[in-house]
């Protein structure tokens, strides 16, 4: 008897929250239901679309030799090649090794540049420096075409930016060369 009397008193003390409690319990069993019975097996049935479609894609971009890489493995190609494009330029005080290897590349086709000008600036909206190189040598086109396909070859990052090929006497040809290439402007580690 001791339970239904504390029932009763509980009923007639908190009525509205007992009800509130009531309401509350019915409306979460409702809600779990709901989405057991619609809402679970439309997301199932979206993501499945949505999968079916992806690989559909994917293979389609195999199909047509594209790359089905993910964002996340392109942004990861991407760092890479701008970290092995930063190796690669040197810094500017290695500007005189740089002369000393298109004098060597002549030298070695038999041809001899006698001034090279060049000047600087910044480069777009980064912290390198860009220089333009102009010179010209002569001699055969034998030696001339040897000289600028060594220079193709080089390590170096360097952009023929403008070639002129003149007759002179003879044979023989003067080439004009304008080049391009960068630099950091001081140590990498500052």
């Amino acid at each position: 008897m001791r339970i239904k009397e504390l029932l009763e008193l509980l009923w007639e003390t908190h009525r509205g929250s007992l009800l509130l409690l009531g309401a509350l319990l019915t409306l979460n069993i409702l809600l779990f239901v709901s989405l057991g019975q619609f809402i679970v097996p439309t997301v199932v049935e979206e993501e499945t679309r949505y999968l079916k479609r992806q690989t559909e894609v994917r293979q389609l971009l195999r199909n047509q030799g594209g790359n089905a890489e993910t964002p996340e493995q392109l942004y990861v190609l991407a760092s890479q090649d701008v970290s092995k494009f930063e190796q690669s330029i040197p810094e500017y005080r290695d500007f005189t090794a740089l002369i000393e290897e298109l004098l060597v590349l002549s030298n070695r086709a038999h041809l001899n540049i006698t001034q090279i000008s060049y000047s600087s600036e910044g480069f777009k909206k980064s912290p390198l420096l860009k220089f333009n190189l102009n010179f010209s040598v002569a001699g055969n086109y034998e030696q001339v075409k040897n000289f600028i396909h060594s220079l193709e070859q080089s390590n170096r990052l360097i952009s023929i930016k403008q070639i002129s090929l003149q007759s002179v006497e003879g044979d023989a040809v003067k080439l004009g060369l304008s080049l391009e290439t960068l630099f950091w402007p001081g140590s990498r580690e500052s």
